[in-house]
């Protein structure tokens, strides 16, 4: 069994007590400290037994580890501190946590020398970490990993977008580039229909015109003329069978007939289609995401945190120029590692945020859990996958072969797994990153902004007709 014990700077697990009752500590336990105090070099009496456990440095990333920091760190709680709690049972050994210094993992200096968390294991300060971390080539030299606990990717999480009244929303169902095609093929239509009419009518006029003493040519000669179609009159007609209109049937001759046919034949298509698309918008919207990758975020101006010590912070700086990483690093704001303040930052939309996969997870499920809302979603496209999370231990840390042991069984059983969905049971309401977040979004009433544009091309449209009646 085992007993949690908590003062104002550190919290204590004290495992392996005797059967015989709380208090009684066993044999193994006693030979397990005192194997710890003989590594330190520092053998105390067992009055003083819990400055001798294992020391265990911890960092704020949920869902893995979190406390309170003020007045000073305490309540420490996370899914490891049950990973952790396993550990010091089947070891018999007791563990005292503190917070990792800075409070972020930490990065290499200049100098060579180490801050955060990672100073702290490569100074030997604390034993192990009791967090997670991305395991790198440079991090290596300062610790040694644990067998791996999470796979996880480095991504991009931003604010969703919004389904927000359009006053352009009556042009959605088609792209740019189809509504021009569209109007090109409407002045082309026009120029065809006034060149064959203009030939109808110079047909008709030298047909008229031919001499002849008959009585039939005479009452001929004597009708009026064809008069051609003005353009105005003719595109005013292929404009209103386009918006789908009944004007005025002013063509004649076969061959304008059909060419006007044609023309028909090619508005009822588009017409449908259109309705369709229009529909299916009204129905099913679908957002329309600001970037779904790296490269695409590079394209805007969007302002980027990327977060103080972490992995992605330490690349960036070391990136070439050019490269996708130096650019991603020109649009950085000055960076810090409060996770919390990103994260409210992140979702009202004042930067992109750059995060590891679990940590991204772990930030919609809070939102989620404080607003019953997903306001931010996560690029497809990874900028990095296949990293490994792992914990550190110092250099030559005894217990690594043990707790490594421990930890694979935890992690093949899937056990670290379930803690981990446990913990993070509100994030499945946001998987559907490209969809809308939920179901309360998924269906808008429609305004009058909706209509504003519709309105306008109305008012216009009876405006031009009633300029062309006067």
């Amino acid at each position: 069994m085992h007993l949690f014990v908590e003062n104002e700077y550190t919290c204590v697990a004290l495992c392996g007590l005797a059967k015989g009752g709380v208090g009684e500590v066993g044999d193994e336990a006693v030979q397990a400290v005192r194997a710890q105090e003989e590594r330190r070099g520092n053998i105390m009496d067992s009055q003083n037994r819990s400055s001798s456990c294992m020391l265990v440095a911890l960092e704020s990333y949920a869902p893995f580890t979190d406390f309170t920091r003020r007045p000073t760190p305490h309540n420490f709680r996370g899914i490891m501190m049950q990973v952790l709690a396993i550990i010091a049972e089947r070891l018999n050994v007791c563990m005292e946590y503190t917070a990792a210094a800075n409070n972020f993992f930490g990065r290499r200096l200049d100098n060579g020398t180490w801050t955060g968390m990672m100073g702290m294991l490569k100074r030997k300060e604390v034993d192990m970490s009791g967090t997670p971390m991305t395991v790198s080539d440079e991090r290596l030299i300062a610790m040694d990993p644990s067998v791996h606990l999470y796979m996880d990717i480095q991504t991009l999480i931003y604010k969703r977008p919004r389904i927000d009244s359009d006053l352009m929303g009556f042009v959605r169902p088609f792209t740019l580039l189809v509504w021009v095609f569209f109007g090109i093929a409407l002045v082309v239509m026009s120029g065809a229909a006034f060149v064959i009419d203009s030939q109808y009518s110079r047909l008709l006029s030298l047909r008229y015109s031919y001499p002849s003493s008959s009585p039939s040519m005479k009452t001929v000669k004597e009708q009026p003329h064809h008069r051609s179609i003005s353009l105005a009159d003719i595109f005013q007609w292929t404009f209103g069978i386009f918006v789908g209109q009944c004007p005025e049937w002013r063509l004649r001759g076969f061959a304008m007939r059909v060419t006007a046919a044609v023309w028909i034949f090619m508005t009822l298509i588009i017409s449908v289609v259109y309705r369709s698309n229009l529909k299916a918008m009204l129905i099913s919207p679908k957002l329309r995401l600001p970037f779904d990758n790296v490269e695409e975020f590079l394209e805007t101006d969007i302002p980027v945190l990327v977060l103080k010590g972490s992995m992605m912070d330490r690349l960036s700086l070391a990136a070439p120029p050019g490269s996708a990483l130096y650019r991603l690093r020109q649009q950085a704001i000055e960076p810090h590692h409060d996770t919390l303040r990103g994260t409210f930052d992140c979702a009202e939309g004042l930067y992109t945020v750059v995060s590891s996969g679990l940590g991204a997870e772990n930030a919609i499920n809070f939102v989620y859990s404080v607003t019953k809302s997903c306001p931010m979603y996560c690029v497809k496209k990874p900028i990095f996958s296949g990293l490994s999370m792992s914990m550190g231990y110092t250099k030559g840390f005894v217990y690594r072969a043990q707790i490594d042991n421990i930890l694979q069984q935890l992690r093949d059983t899937g056990i670290l797994a379930h803690l981990y969905n446990q913990a993070l049971s509100n994030f499945t309401k946001c998987t559907r990153y490209v969809k809308l977040s939920d179901t309360g979004d998924s269906r808008r009433a429609l305004d009058l902004g909706d209509f504003y544009g519709v309105f306008t091309v109305f008012v216009g449209g009876e405006a031009g007709r009633g300029w062309g009646r006067c």
